[in-house]
């Protein structure tokens, strides 16, 4: 008989914690359910692991930079053991033979070294497992939990699972009373990320409710307003959108403060291996892997020079430079080569500073929205740099945008009233609102147009494609002409306004003038295959 209710795993070795208690967090799941607590430490990129507890039932999550590493389970039915026994991946015979089979960590290494079962096979029950664990604790509505950055993962243990899918499930399938009581009051604020999770499809209302933060925090009153929609069906909407990774929220009462994640960001710690053996863990209790935390660098040994210490600054003096700032990194206030790591730094260094619930109290309603305003602009560009793909994308886009003013004659250095932040800003706005475009989600791109027009007027793709969408409602038909033809005025010699404006015609049933653009296309750009492939047709 194997019985595996009786062992967990093992921790390699074991610390003292008394002197890092206090960077340990605590809370109840009725306060916090899982899934806000795991958003928090995802968006913070915070090390280490969630315990969990609920009557017989425990379970420790790990989390490394923002990743959701693995999950093990007391119950047996999560059990990496009676998994392989439920899959028919291994026989009674052959688990016996492994010593501590019941130690999560030890069976995956010893069937990899013994090659007993096959990489792909293990993976997807590794996958399974911590899914399974995750949707079952995801859904505990009492208990305890305690996160502590001082027992992490080894780091060989990572199970690639869909983190965001499942918290986004979760918040469609919850009751309407459970969604209203997520939320504090209609003075929370949301903004929107700079980077969204491009593999989860929204449903129509939640798309609609993105398209509303074309720019800055909005409070859930303000959008209440907006959109006409059924307050517990904005909140639904809100919930999904936050806990997926589309929306950032501030001004509620986080599991997770600002000057704790700043305080375990900025933690030196140091695990000691202990004089004594390591006791055998506690029956019904998953103990968990763990590996000692990085010894903090000798500056000695510390390659290059060591950085210039930054002044403190006063929270005027922060929202003047974060209001004037033309770039991300003007908001950070960091240098265009920083690493990664420094541009982190500079955020929480920032957000533990200046976040927006430290000041809630004690600053009058105009501080409090320039206070807001500015955290979103250092959250925006720290989503925008702390990714390598959105960074490349953004410095890019920023060196367009420089190069197009020095073009134009103008001293990017200068601030000029159409600046090259708005310019950028305004990039961005356009690409989402163009992808949307593309999978002819014309209501929802709308918004997003109409902004990157308003912001730049003088970027001729910005009307073509602005007016494409408009052309979509035969109401609008000619606005829709009009925003063309301002695109070909600002750009003659570009054939694919041109050929915009005949497929609009077209569209529209006015052929001789389809016709008569499209001839005029081709006099200029005999070679352009498009503009007679579409002549062709029409005749």
């Amino acid at each position: 008989m194997i019985n595996g209710d009786q062992h967990f795993f093992r921790s390699p070795f074991a610390f003292p914690m008394s002197s890092h208690s206090n960077l340990e967090i605590s809370g109840n799941l009725a306060d916090h359910p899982l899934a806000e607590v795991l958003t928090e430490l995802l968006y913070a990129e915070l090390d280490g692991s969630i315990r969990l507890s609920t009557h017989d039932s425990k379970a420790v999550i790990y989390v490394r930079d923002g990743e959701l590493l693995f999950a093990v389970s007391n119950q047996r039915r999560f059990r990496m053991f009676q998994m392989l026994l439920d899959a028919n991946l291994i026989t009674k015979a052959a688990l016996v033979d492994i010593p501590e089979f019941t130690n999560d960590v030890l069976l995956a290494k010893t069937l990899r070294q013994r090659d007993l079962v096959a990489e792909t096979a293990l993976e997807m029950l590794l996958a399974r497992q911590v899914e399974s664990i995750l949707y079952e604790t995801i859904g505990w509505k009492e208990g305890t939990w305690n996160f502590s950055p001082l027992a992490r993962i080894k780091s060989d243990m990572r199970c690639n699972i869909d983190v965001q899918a499942i918290l986004v499930k979760y918040a469609r399938d919850l009751p309407p009373d459970s969604i209203v009581r997520r939320f504090r009051s209609f003075k929370e604020s949301f903004g929107r990320k700079a980077s969204f999770p491009a593999h989860i499809n929204l449903i129509p209302r939640e798309a609609f409710l993105l398209s509303r933060f074309e720019n800055g925090l909005l409070r859930i009153e303000e959008l209440n307003q907006m959109t006409g929609l059924p307050d517990a069906e904005n909140l639904r909407g809100l919930y999904s959108l936050w806990l997926g990774g589309f929306l950032m929220r501030t001004g509620w009462n986080a599991p997770i403060s600002a000057r704790q994640i700043t305080e375990i960001h900025s933690a030196k710690l140091e695990l000691k291996m202990p004089d004594e053996p390591v006791p055998e863990p506690v029956a019904n209790e998953p103990s968990q892997p763990v590996e000692a935390a990085p010894k903090p660098e000798s500056p000695v040994d510390s390659p290059g020079p060591v950085p210039e210490t930054k002044q403190e600054i006063s929270l005027e003096s922060y929202l003047l430079r974060i209001e004037n700032s033309e770039t991300h990194y003007e908001t950070l206030d960091v240098p265009i080569e920083s690493s990664a790591e420094q541009i982190k730094n500079a955020y929480f260094a920032l957000a533990k500073r200046f976040h927006p619930d430290l000041h809630y109290r004690s600053a009058d309603d105009e501080s409090r929205r320039r206070i807001q305003n500015a955290f979103t602009e250092i959250a925006h560009a720290y989503e925008t740099l702390r990714n390598e793909d959105t960074r490349l994308a953004y410095d890019y886009r920023l060196k367009a945008i420089l190069d197009e003013l020095r073009r134009q004659g103008k001293n990017p250095e200068k601030k000029e009233p159409t600046s090259h932040k708005q310019l950028t800003e305004a990039s961005e706005i356009f690409d989402h609102g163009f992808n949307l475009l593309m999978e002819e989600e014309y209501e929802a791109a709308l918004p997003y147009l109409t902004r990157a027009v308003s912001m730049a007027p003088n970027n001729a793709r910005y009307h073509a494609y602005y007016g494409k969408v408009l052309s979509a409602d035969r109401s609008l038909k000619f606005k829709a002409e009009a925003e063309i033809q301002t695109a070909i005025k600002l750009e003659p010699e570009n054939p694919t306004f041109r050929l915009l404006l005949a497929e609009f015609f077209i569209d529209h049933n006015l052929l001789k003038r389809a016709e008569g653009e499209l001839n005029r296309l081709i006099a200029n750009f005999p070679d352009n295959s498009e503009a007679r492939a579409l002549l062709d047709r029409l005749r």
